[in-house]
């Protein structure tokens, strides 16, 4: 048949009318997007523009959300958390490294669309006069010594339905490249990277576990008290096993301990850590613990990180995401079953720092803060203290207590040169002593000259920082979380972080420091001086710092763990207060409680 024979009917243009479907019921705009760190926020505006009527549940059928939005990438959706702001006003979260399941968004051209009651509505536009926004809002997120990137991009596409509308996209891509080739091949250095390289012996520590697993298996009723930042038991760690003996539990559980520093221990050591980690109910934590980064831990272990560090300011883990110090998509934060916390306030810091979800965080209070409220434990201390250093008794005291600079344990220190030795003499007068604690991480002692040795002491390897605090009467540091117990004195804070803009830009914050900071900021030490002469330390702060950062200022964290965590398993919206009641420690009971850890146990 030639063209000629074909009717001509046949070959001319359908009507649009006729192929296009039914514009949605609904207009869903993006109206602005913005960033807090690796946190995309989508905020969209929604109007019924047609009749729309639900379709009705099938009978026992359970109703679907009246609305939510949704990712969809093909024949891929996956739900999106979002908040409604106002009526027709909807802010979408995209926690860029954990989006779901402690997984990051995965890889895709992602439209977001709009259901209501369980029916797709309509996708979500955006304005054409406004492109630059979305080049503008595109982030690039470098990790893993920049070898590895997460993208997450916007653009347009076009409707299928209505061409003048055009469809909002977003682009998450996780791209890596490989190491590069050495220059010569040398056979027996390969052989020996492939098969002692860091990466075999992490597939062989998880290969280990995993035998372990299944063949001894779980002990029921085990507890392993384990760091890999500390040598002895400490801190929340410590009050936790304290306490259970205290309250006549220790037959119910078989307590073991692991403490070691970083690179400290060899395959003998380590063997006996993933043997542990194997065999335990319960591994209660206070760090960073690498050794997880190797394992899939078994789901029939709780592992609950008792954070060492309250409230402070410092982005750690995947709040750093992309920036200096990032951690990789993977990592062992990751596997807590449980995170604790002092307050509902900041439950979403840890799930965010921990790539973990808020409904994990539980906010017990921090253990170590049951000895800090003891009255006796306080005045044992202070009556101690008075007669070991004589010196101070009856003065004022400054403690001066930073935190470190650097990356990481090996490269900490503290630049002593911004100290003004005579200017802070001279500012304190004979009845104030100033006492230094410089965080342990940092290697280079403090050299305090000789002439000002009657005022000034190096404090920095005294055994019992956290009773210091109530021999303190004025608070100087910077970014450290010595604030959250300190906060509890309602005593003044001093705030010195003259390196506070470089330090925001590298290590970065939660919050904006001079805002949330409880006490004066000073940016130069002339005002660290003014401010001792003067007496001005804007304390009105801490009030509000203490309301936002504890729910309860009691005695029974420890025993909210033991009864939550280590007993049980929390439902989040019924916890509300603790079953047991608090008990005072008597002023030995640290003491005691020593002895109820073998050294054999402590690697």
């Amino acid at each position: 048949m030639t063209d000629a024979a074909v009717p001509a009917a046949s070959v001319e243009p359908v009507e649009a009318e006729q192929v296009v479907r039914p514009r949605p019921p609904f207009d869903v705009t993006v109206d602005s997007l913005s960033w807090e760190r690796a946190k995309l926020t989508i905020r969209l505006s929604v109007e019924q523009v047609g009749p729309w009527t639900p379709l009705e549940p099938e009978w026992g059928e359970i109703p679907p959300p009246a609305v939510d939005f949704r990712l969809i990438d093909g024949r891929r959706r996956i739900p999106v958390p979002f908040t409604e702001v106002a009526p027709g006003s909807f802010e979408l979260h995209v926690d860029v490294p954990t989006f779901r399941d402690r997984q990051a968004i995965p890889n895709g051209t992602w439209r977001i669309v709009m259901f209501a009651h369980g029916e797709r509505v309509a996708p979500a536009r955006f304005d054409g006069r406004s492109l630059r926004e979305l080049d503008e809002g595109s982030r690039v997120f470098l990790y893993d010594g920049n070898r590895a990137v997460t993208t997450v991009s916007f653009g347009i596409a076009e409707n299928s339905v209505d061409l003048e509308r055009l469809d909002f996209l977003m682009r998450s891509y996780h791209l890596f490249r490989s190491r590069p080739k050495p220059k010569k091949f040398r056979p027996i250095k390969r052989l020996k990277a492939l098969l002692l390289g860091a990466p075999s012996k992490q597939r062989y520590a998880g290969l280990i576990y995993q035998a372990i697993t299944r063949t001894v298996g779980v002990k029921p009723g085990r507890i392993l008290f384990a760091s890999d930042q500390r040598v002895r038991i400490e801190g929340n760690l410590r009050r936790v096993q304290e306490r259970i003996v205290e309250r006549g539990l220790q037959d119910r559980f078989d307590m073991k301990y692991s403490f070691r520093l970083p690179r400290s221990g060899g395959w003998g050591t380590t063997l006996r850590i993933i043997y542990l980690l194997a065999t335990s109910e319960i591994v209660l934590l206070d760090d960073y613990f690498g050794i997880l980064k190797s394992l899939r831990m078994d789901p029939r272990t709780k592992v609950i990180q008792l954070w060492h560090a309250g409230s402070g300011f410092k982005s750690v883990g995947y709040s750093r995401f992309g920036n200096l110090g990032s951690p990789k998509l993977w990592h062992p934060h990751r596997q807590y079953t449980f995170a604790i916390t002092g307050s509902e306030h900041l439950r979403h810091v840890y799930a965010e720092a921990f790539g973990i979800e808020e409904a994990a965080v539980i906010p017990t209070g921090l253990p170590r803060v049951d000895w800090f409220l003891d009255p006796q434990r306080r005045d044992q201390f202070l009556e101690d203290f008075a007669a070991e250093y004589p010196q101070i008794a009856g003065k004022k005291v400054v403690l001066f207590a930073p935190t470190f600079r650097g990356r990481s344990i090996y490269t900490a220190f503290y630049d002593y040169s911004q100290i003004d030795f005579e200017a802070l003499y001279d500012a304190c007068g004979d009845d104030t002593v100033v006492l230094f604690r410089m965080h342990h991480f940092v290697k280079n002692p403090i050299e305090i000259p000789e002439q000002y040795r009657d005022r000034f002491f190096d404090f920095t390897h005294y055994p019992d920082g956290l009773n210091l605090l109530h021999a303190t009467d004025v608070l100087i540091t910077d970014y450290s979380s010595i604030i959250y117990e300190f906060s509890l004195l309602d005593r003044p804070m001093l705030f010195f972080a003259p390196d506070r803009v470089n330090y925001a830009a590298t290590r970065g914050f939660h919050r904006d420091y001079g805002e949330t900071a409880p006490g004066r900021v000073a940016d130069t030490f002339d005002d660290v001086i003014d401010a001792l002469r003067t007496g001005e330390f804007e304390q009105e702060k801490v009030a509000e710092f203490r309301r936002l950062n504890f729910d309860r200022v009691d005695t029974g964290a420890a025993d909210r763990v033991i009864d939550w965590l280590i007993i049980g398993n929390p439902d989040t919206e019924k916890i509300t207060e603790s079953p047991v009641p608090t008990a005072q420690s008597s002023s030995n009971t640290a003491e005691s409680s020593e002895k109820d850890v073998p050294e054999e146990e402590i690697a």
